[in-house]
């Protein structure tokens, strides 16, 4: 896994326990959660999608250890949709694996794979339980029999407070949340997005949270940080700005997912843009911006995805 990628915008918590130089984290995670006791970090193989998903489809951390595939990501918004991105984020790696191994599906022999764990650590400002297992079988248009098909989402809630036994296992988590605590406290102090990231920042050094981590990486974490909480607070702006102008205008954010799911199943019959916008009485610079923001895999189309791309313009 590269060290710094500038480009993909990588988040403190990627870097806490996604990079290999700090995989004793990871592995400590990895111990917390499964009620292991490894010890050696060169036992754990981190491994970690490429950009086969948009930017905010790429998973934090995935790493491979006795036969099991852990998947684990990080949210600071709630999204029920959070079983399917770990669904797709396995069958990625799945690949990788027999790619890698130069397994052939199509044999008879079963292939043995490694029994995957998809992990969620949720620390948003939304309230939520202290731990939740979603179901991908709850956004299924036709419900299916209990125990036909199954694949799940265990979200932790891992805002300073929550989940003390978990975070008593895993000292790095513990203290990650305290950062963006402390954070959250000197904002609600009055302090600018910048001066309560500093502070939060000599709060942890002066109090050995993350100390040796920030003392070697310091203004990286600083930016990474500001990154993140310029971003999300741009990415509520525009969205409210977006419901409110569609609903002036007529059209609610579902009715314009509903045409970006039409434009993108015509895109995959291999419709063009013109005739797609005919059809559906379309202005054609519209349909051209979705079909922009869709890319060249029409069929593999993410409606909220797109919908994000054209409200970033």
């Amino acid at each position: 896994m590269a060290e710094a990628n500038i480009k993909h915008k990588d988040r403190v918590f990627r870097m806490l326990f996604g990079y290999e130089k700090y995989k004793e984290n990871l592995l400590e995670l990895f111990n917390a959660l499964n009620d292991t006791a490894y010890t050696n970090p060169d036992d754990l193989e981190i491994n970690t999608l490429d950009d086969v998903f948009y930017m905010k489809m790429k998973n934090d951390v995935s790493c491979i250890i006795d036969n099991r595939i852990a998947i684990y990501e990080h949210q600071s918004t709630w999204n029920y949709n959070m079983p399917l991105r770990g669904f797709r984020y396995t069958a990625e790696l799945y690949n990788k694996f027999i790619m890698e191994n130069d397994l052939d599906v199509y044999r008879r022999k079963m292939i043995k794979l490694p029994t995957p764990q998809y992990v969620v650590f949720y620390n948003g400002l939304e309230k939520r339980p202290e731990k939740e297992i979603l179901r991908l079988s709850d956004s299924f248009i036709m419900p299916c029999s209990e125990g036909e098909y199954e694949w799940t989402a265990t979200v932790y809630n891992i805002n300073d407070g929550h989940n003390k036994d978990l975070m008593n296992k895993c000292k790095i988590l513990q203290e990650y949340a305290t950062m963006v605590a402390k954070i959250r406290e000197f904002r609600q102090k009055g302090c600018e997005l910048d001066m309560a990231i500093e502070e939060a920042i000599e709060y942890c050094l002066l109090h050995d949270v993350l100390k040796d981590f920030l003392l070697e990486n310091k203004s990286e974490v600083a930016d990474m940080l500001r990154m993140e909480y310029d971003e999300a607070r741009t990415m509520n702006h525009l969205k409210e700005d977006y419901y409110e102008e569609g609903v002036k205008d007529g059209e609610t954010i579902g009715a314009m997912k509903a045409k970006i799911s039409l434009i993108c199943r015509n895109l995959s019959a291999g419709i063009t843009a013109e005739q797609i916008a005919e059809f559906m009485g379309e202005d054609i610079s519209f349909v051209r911006k979705v079909c922009d923001a869709i890319g060249d895999n029409p069929e593999k189309c993410d409606v909220d995805e797109v919908v994000e791309k054209l409200i970033k313009g």
